[in-house]
């Protein structure tokens, strides 16, 4: 009589393995093929097998065989030498949107301050060095920078990222900061990591992060973190308009009320259904 199949432990959600490289669950094969698609920007909307084979440090061989399987599953397509991402990576990130109804619960109070103001409102979470749009009302005005969800920007020249950045762990801000010199994207970017720590440190004590043409320059913006029920801040909402509409003091004095109105809403709407801030925990 054979003896009955020892239990699988369950695996804790709450706290995920952190793998590395060469551990025996780390699948690198899955790992490259997601290393390739993040490789694609809308700076580098199409790639060369060599360009792509440059971006993530993968050898030509490797990239290929990546490239090949993803096309082959429908991922990306090919332009003669130049490939590109296909529509089906939007079902990537579908489920997990889907799963959080983030724009139920989201949308309408950005679509709110939106349309008070005709600027464009986004929310937004930290991914390393990086911020990432989960929900956005665009502006109906003009404006050259157009954010989309799952659009990517630097922390050191957003408010969004200023204002999720100042309320990270130090460890991770030193990471961040570690990697100054900064892009420069006009004059009044922060480029070293004296302005970027002490920005930071500005935006701690106020509350608030404010950018003025660090993006782009005829481009300000405000922004405020959303918390958590235990207090964590696990997102960033941000009103962005043109400097001929407002100036830097006038921004502070009628956005600023409306987004942390905006926030607390957004935080009741968290604690109504708490597995939302589990979600954009995991993802950030």
């Amino acid at each position: 009589m054979t003896s009955a199949a020892k239990p699988t432990a369950p695996v804790d959600q709450d706290t995920p393995p952190k793998l590395e490289e060469g551990h025996r669950d780390y699948v690198a094969a899955l790992a490259r093929g997601l290393a390739v698609i993040q490789a694609f920007t809308d700076a580098t909307p199409e790639m060369t097998l060599s360009e792509v084979a440059q971006a993530t440090g993968m050898t030509p061989a490797t990239a290929r065989r990546a490239l090949l399987t993803l096309q082959a599953l429908g991922y990306i397509g090919a332009n003669g030498r130049r490939f590109v991402l296909l529509p089906k990576v939007l079902s990537l990130g579908a489920a997990f949107l889907s799963s959080m109804n983030l724009r139920d619960i989201v949308q309408p109070f950005l679509q709110e301050v939106a349309e008070r103001f005709r600027d464009s409102v986004s929310l937004a979470i930290l991914d390393g060095d990086s911020v990432v749009y989960l929900a956005h009302v665009p502006s109906q005005r003009r404006i050259a920078f157009r954010a989309s969800v799952g659009y990517r920007l630097p922390v050191h020249c957003t408010s969004l990222g200023l204002a999720l950045l100042a309320h990270a762990p130090k460890a991770l801000q030193n990471k961040v900061l570690d990697k100054a010199p900064f892009q420069k994207f006009t004059p009044m970017t922060l480029s070293d990591a004296d302005a970027l720590r002490a920005a930071l440190a500005r935006t701690l004590e106020q509350g608030y992060a404010v950018q003025y043409g660090q993006l782009e320059l005829n481009v300000l913006s405000i922004a405020v973190p959303v918390r958590d029920p235990q207090q964590r801040v696990i997102a960033a909402i941000n009103c962005s308009t043109e400097t001929e509409r407002t100036s830097p003091e006038e921004l502070v004095a009628t956005r600023l009320p409306a987004l942390r109105e905006a926030a607390a809403m957004i935080e009741a709407a968290i604690r109504r259904a708490p597995t939302l801030a589990h979600s954009i925990l995991a993802a950030s």
